[in-house]
């Protein structure tokens, strides 16, 4: 019997051709009155495989044989294929697809843990460069509201201050605007002593603790600036202190301290919709400012 395919010798019992591999069915056994010589099978085989260095494992080849990895038939040692079972051999069996399928699997695995390691030595060097930024700022005094030019001044008993800064805050809600602009070459520094609730404020004069003691307000104006403050609700009298070096609130200015007092109530009020203030414009001359009147320095409140 011959391979339908490539016209091959079969060994007897052989189901698949040991050099082409086509399966041929078993030819059926004859019973009387059935006729033989019909085809085995109806299906094509597939044509034009060269099977001239393919080496045929038949039952006259006798020597050097070894065990099918499949079925387990003796067949010569340098077959690729089984002639009983069609199985090829190991050395050329077609790699595992399951294997090939799971090394890929790995590999990806490998690649999303290599990703994310990267990730994470991405994120400690940028964390290690935001503390070590922070460690190395050293953190800068804040200043009050509406401050600015730190005036300082060295010597012993002398005291440094900033251009709108409070030297005394009051107990009390800060609502009403104060702008103070000194156009000379002397530094002023404003007391404000509270008389009293203005009579015709919508609102009241409201206290920001329990118990409130300090009722007046101090501040520092530095030669040539100008600052805005907020004010309680209140009528007061507003005395100035000027000079050019600031010695803290007893000294003053020194011996150059030149003191007055405004020669109206200033009153800080408010109505439904506004809270109302003043601008106050000061000058090294007193003619300039000829709202104010002079008094001494032992007069001077605070």
């Amino acid at each position: 019997m011959t391979c339908k395919n490539c016209g091959k010798e079969l060994p007897r019992g052989a189901r698949f051709c040991p050099c082409c591999g086509t399966e041929h069915e078993q030819p059926p056994v004859l019973t009387q009155g059935e006729p033989a010589g019909s085809p085995l099978s109806e299906e094509p085989a597939e044509s034009g495989k060269d099977c001239g260095s393919v080496p045929v494992s038949t039952p006259e080849m006798e020597d050097d044989k070894k065990d099918c990895v499949k079925c387990g038939e003796d067949i010569p040692e340098d077959s690729v294929l089984c002639s009983y079972c069609g199985s090829w051999q190991e050395k050329d069996a077609p790699q595992d697809m399951e294997g090939l399928q799971k090394k890929t699997v790995d590999r990806r695995a490998f690649i999303a843990m290599a990703v994310i390691a990267v990730l994470l030595v991405v994120a400690l060097i940028l964390v290690s460069g935001i503390l070590s930024s922070r460690g190395d700022k050293s953190e800068a005094p804040r200043l009050l509201p509406d401050t600015e030019n730190p005036a300082d001044v060295p010597g012993d008993g002398l005291q440094t201050v900033s251009n709108g800064q409070s030297l005394l805050e009051p107990d009390y809600e800060l609502m009403c605007p104060l702008e103070i602009e000194v156009q000379g070459e002397r530094s002023y520094y404003l007391y404000l002593e509270y008389i009293g609730e203005p009579e015709d404020s919508y609102d009241s004069r409201q206290a920001l603790v329990s118990s409130p003691e300090v009722e007046d307000m101090a501040f520092y104006v530095e030669a040539g600036n100008s600052a805005e403050v907020y004010v309680p609700i209140g009528d007061y009298f507003v005395y100035y202190a000027s000079g050019y070096i600031w010695q803290g609130t007893e000294a003053l200015f020194g011996e150059e301290t030149e003191c007055s007092v405004d020669k109206y109530t200033l009153s800080f009020y408010t109505d439904e919709e506004s809270a109302y203030g003043y601008t106050l414009e000061l000058w090294d001359d007193a003619e300039d400012n000829p709202d104010m009147e002079s008094i001494s320095p032992q007069d001077f409140p605070g």
